[in-house]
């Protein structure tokens, strides 16, 4: 175990202490010697005016610093060594030749003091370092004084009217009172080792030192009775006193201090730092890009900001729990610490956006170049723990003073372009005017979202599945339209991501299954065969906990079986493997299917795939459209059926949308597929024609 600095002090003190004591036992006539040339009686009064002195010390830094936060342990210890200061001194105004002395009791008063004085300290030091510390009144310091007043009033009229002294008694007592002293400083020394043993503080160990020097004191003095071992057990004494004083002084000022001190740089650095990362925080983003700004200013060049985005973060956070998430984000801030030559320049605005500084940009293609750069630092995946997680970003890229000569505007431009290329994702877009005008439309598209529910905006229309070997109607996928009373049909793909962000996904996603529910019933009442309805759930959907009772109370709600709907969710859920695999029981239990929709274009571990309880596997249509043309698609696919059939799925292909598309997937022994070969998506009115067409067959 490493000793700090203050621990190796401490046995320095007490190895000193030793050495010193053994050398004056062994050969102390030189000292006898140099203490005979001296006036004792003035050089003994001196050192107890300097321990009277360094009492008064301890009692104004006790009583008069940092009122607000006194303690019982400083209030007593003031009061302990006011009473001490004034024992001690009327022990050295007792001796001979002093004006307290008296020929009647000769030495006997000054020897009782300093008895007393030695016993009030050892034994009061042991109690103060016994009891639990704990803040104490200001107040308190009243009654503490009144205490004080009364015991030192009390005991020094006892000592000073005796007239009969009884030597005798004095000299058996002497080692007793020596050997209680010595036992009272040691056990002190013991306590405060004990209770610090974890962690020693400075200032515990400063009080350390003091009582080995006390100790030494009361050793020196019973090692004899001469002036040589009374001045010298006076020297050891002042030297405790300096040491405690010392450690009061750590305990009242240097800490404190020190603690404020680090407090305040705490409150500064995070006042312009992130508190996860350690990056530059917004407020230090703008201080440095308006500093910029006005170098460029003067030196008439040009600098570069890149707005990074991570997509889709809020499904990481969604499905893994913002612990995790934090940690991706700490992994990604090492990066682009990485990324960029100077630190500093790399700054976390807040979520999962950061901003880099390119200062003195010579061209255009330097800053494209380096956008290409950062685009590309996610493309090795993060490794956290035992798995491996791809992240992609987007980033918007504006340039000084071409896309804003204001702070404001250059930041609002990089952040507009910034979300232009989060419509594409994995990439970079440069600012541009007409970039604002999509903001703009986006902003209002998100605020006619919160009314288009209420105002019975959205409609369901249904795509037909159609298994592949009989040709005939098995099911169909219910999918949400948007009809804007100004704007007309809105496309999924631009208001569900918009959805999926602020949180809209939810109510909107639970009338999706609401309407598709309540359409199976009036399709089953009109006398039409049941099929199956796929209903798309949402990962933000999937992690609400009470997500099956919500799923059983729309279906007795529509008075339909749970073995008809399908709930088709994504490869994100992986992410929190052991939460999807207890949610996916849960829906089991229910008796709804599962399939895993878009299959293929998440991060799917095989491992985890075989302990899912689900129903089917639905192959993306990016992989579908090229099959004929692209044998890596065409593998794909071959592929994704194998396993499918050797896992007891199902497969369905999304995205048909040509004969020879269907007849390759027959000889992969594909089950099922739907797309515009069969049918586009169609209102339920449209559908039922469908159901005629199947009873005409």
């Amino acid at each position: 175990m490493l000793m700090n600095r203050a621990e190796m002090k401490t046995g320095w003190i007490i190895l000193a202490a030793s050495l010193l004591f053994a050398i004056l036992q062994w050969n102390g006539a030189w000292l006898d010697q140099w203490v005979a040339a001296l006036d004792q009686t003035t050089f003994q009064l001196a050192m107890e005016i300097v321990g009277f002195a360094i009492c008064v010390a301890v009692l104004a830094f006790g009583w008069m610093i940092f009122v607000p936060t006194l303690c019982r342990q400083r209030l007593m210890i003031a009061a302990l060594f006011a009473a001490i200061g004034v024992f001690d001194l009327l022990h050295g105004l007792s001796a001979y030749g002093m004006p307290l002395y008296r020929e009647a009791a000769g030495e006997s008063p000054m020897i009782a003091l300093g008895w007393i004085s030695q016993l009030f300290g050892s034994a009061g030091l042991l109690a103060i370092f016994s009891l639990r510390n704990k803040p104490v009144s200001p107040r308190s310091r009243l009654y503490a004084l009144a205490a004080l007043v009364a015991v030192v009033s009390l005991v020094s009229l006892a000592v000073f009217r005796a007239n009969n002294w009884n030597t005798a008694w004095i000299d058996a007592l002497r080692p007793f009172v020596q050997g209680a002293v010595v036992t009272l400083y040691a056990a002190t020394i013991a306590i405060i080792l004990y209770r610090h043993r974890r962690e020693r503080p400075q200032a515990m160990l400063t009080i350390v030192q003091a009582l080995v020097w006390l100790l030494f004191s009361k050793l020196e003095m019973a090692a004899g009775a001469n002036d040589a071992h009374m001045l010298l057990s006076e020297a050891f004494k002042l030297a405790g006193y300096y040491h405690l004083l010392k450690g009061i002084y750590y305990v009242l000022i240097e800490e404190p201090f020190k603690r404020q001190k680090k407090a305040e740089a705490r409150i500064h650095f995070l006042a312009y730092h992130d508190e996860l990362t350690g990056l530059p925080n917004r407020r230090l983003f703008k201080e440095r890009v308006q500093s910029e700004m006005d170098r460029a200013r003067l030196g008439h060049h040009r600098f570069a900001l890149l707005w990074l985005d991570l997509d889709r973060f809020k499904t990481i956070n969604d499905s893994m729990g913002h612990a995790f998430g934090d940690k991706l984000l700490a992994e990604v801030a090492l990066r682009l610490e990485k990324f960029s030559d100077r630190r500093e320049n790399v700054f976390r605005m807040g979520g999962d956006e950061f901003t880099i500084l390119l200062p003195g940009v010579p061209d255009e293609r330097a800053a494209e170049s380096a956008a290409d750069r950062l685009v590309s630092l996610l493309d090795t995946p993060i490794k956290l723990g035992q798995s491996a997680f791809h992240l992609t970003g987007s980033v918007g890229m504006a340039l000084y003073p071409d896309d804003g000569s204001s702070l404001d505007l250059l930041l609002q431009n990089a952040d507009t372009a910034m979300y232009r290329a989060k419509e594409g994702r994995n990439g970079w877009t440069r600012y541009t005017p007409d970039m604002n005008l999509r903001a703009k439309e986006r902003l209002l598209l998100e605020n006619d979202l919160r009314i288009a529910l209420e105002l019975d905006q959205f409609r369901l229309v249904y795509q037909p599945l159609v298994d592949l070997e009989s040709g005939k109607l098995v099911g169909a996928e219910a999918l949400v339209r948007w009809h804007h009373p100004q704007r007309g049909e809105i496309s999924p793909a631009e208001f569900i991501p918009i959805c999926e962000e602020n949180g809209f996904i939810l109510p909107l996603g639970e009338w999706v299954l609401q309407q598709a529910c309540r359409q199976m019933k009036e399709w089953e009442l009109a006398g039409y065969p049941p099929i199956i309805m796929s209903v798309n759930l949402s990962i933000r959907q999937f992690r609400q906990h009470d997500l099956c009772d919500r799923i059983r109370k729309t279906l007795q709600e529509a008075d339909v079986k749970p073995e008809w709907l399908e709930l088709e969710i994504t490869e994100s859920i992986m992410a929190d493997v052991a939460f999807a695999v207890d949610m996916l029981a849960n829906l089991k239990n229910i008796g709804v299917r599962i399939s895993i929709d878009d299959f293929g274009t998440g991060y799917s571990s095989l491992h985890y795939l075989k302990r899912f309880p689900i129903d089917k596997l639905k192959i993306d249509r990016s992989f579908v459209s090229d099959v004929l043309s692209d044998r890596n698609d065409a593998a794909i696919v071959s592929g994704i059926s194998a396993m499918a059939r050797n896992l007891n799925l199902r497969v369905t292909a999304e995205g048909v949308e040509s004969e020879g598309q269907v007849e390759f997937l027959k000889l992969q022994r594909c089950q099922e597929a739907q797309g515009y070969y069969f049918s586009k998506p169609v209102a339920p009115d449209m559908f039922v024609r469908l159901f005629a067409k199947e009873a005409a067959i």
